[in-house]
């Protein structure tokens, strides 16, 4: 965790308010990055000023889910830290996104120009996409304009749940197409500068921005795994499948198989020494709840300290 420390600390230290609440954003709220710069001061403040108790608001742009998140008080301190240094007024900005870029301004005044209720109002020229290149001054290669052209045929076939379905190819590429590229440019800028901030803390192991994502899973179960209930709500938050995708996802399951690898290594170097027996007599046989194993010492004893210190003893030696 002393790295994250570092990595919020690298853009406080440069003035880079959008990167320190982007990044503190990944690790608070989970979420990709790109849905991270969408958001919008709506998400977190209703109308009259007053703070969201979850995000409820976006959909995800890879799934097309809307997976509503709380928002924790560490959130809102985030922010404020944030509008305390750049001194904007979320309130004069409601509906706007949090975190700006050109491109998206770009996208935005084409939107605003050209476009009423999600759909293009351009009625002087055939909706084509080598007119659109042509309206717009696109420089686009045949491949693109190919791939441009298969995939609005293709969604046509289909209610996409990703982005809807566009019956004109001018929407498909405003709202697909460009806007997918604005995000991504973006998200882009912010990757450049967060691996820079890697390279500067000279950090010898690799680290991505989706890794801050998975740090918000990993960190939830660390400090809940002995929760049967957890997992399962990181599981729901991150709209996995099953449980065993989520511990995949947060590393969990690599790092049982590396302890469940070097267990039964230190099995075969007892074994060798003819110490076999004594690792099998300490294998663990049975799990129960804190609660449960709680009700089985106040049957041995009533004893207040012994009790503690039983609980404490059973805490210390858990098999994690």
């Amino acid at each position: 965790m002393d790295d994250i420390k570092r990595l919020v600390e690298w853009f406080e230290k440069h003035n880079d308010w959008d990167g320190y609440l982007i990044t503190l954003f990944e690790l608070l709220l989970g979420r990709r990055i790109g849905d991270i710069v969408c958001l919008r001061w709506s998400d977190f403040y209703k109308k009259d000023g007053r703070k969201e108790n979850e995000l409820n608001h976006f959909v995800e742009q890879k799934t097309g889910k809307n997976n509503k998140m709380p928002i924790s008080k560490m959130v809102f301190e985030s922010i404020e830290n944030y509008l305390e240094h750049t001194k904007i007024d979320p309130m004069q900005h409601y509906d706007e996104e949090i975190f700006k870029h050109s491109a998206k301004e770009k996208w935005n005044n084409i939107e605003h120009q050209y476009f009423a209720n999600g759909k293009n109002t351009i009625t002087n020229v055939d909706h084509t996409v080598e007119n659109w290149i042509n309206m717009f001054n696109r420089d686009w290669g045949d491949r693109r304009i190919k791939k441009i052209q298969e995939g609005f045929n293709e969604q046509l076939g289909k209610q996409s749940r990703k982005y809807g379905c566009y019956d004109d190819i001018f929407d498909y590429i405003h709202y697909v197409v460009e806007l997918k590229d604005a995000i991504k440019w973006h998200t882009d800028s912010y990757r450049k500068r967060f691996n820079h901030a890697i390279r500067d803390m000279n950090l010898d192991y690799r680290v991505t921005t989706h890794g801050l994502r998975k740090s918000f899973a990993y960190w939830i179960y660390t400090m809940h795994q002995f929760d049967p209930n957890c997992v399962y709500s990181i599981q729901k938050m991150f709209g996995h499948v099953n449980v065993l995708q989520t511990y995949d996802y947060m590393g969990v399951t690599k790092m049982r198989n590396r302890k469940y690898i070097e267990d039964h290594g230190d099995f075969v170097r007892n074994v060798l020494a003819g110490k076999g027996d004594e690792i099998v007599k300490n294998m663990p046989v049975i799990s129960l709840k804190s609660d449960d194993f709680g009700k089985i010492i106040r049957m041995l004893t009533d004893d207040v300290d012994k009790y503690q210190k039983a609980i404490n003893m059973a805490n210390e030696m858990r098999v994690v």
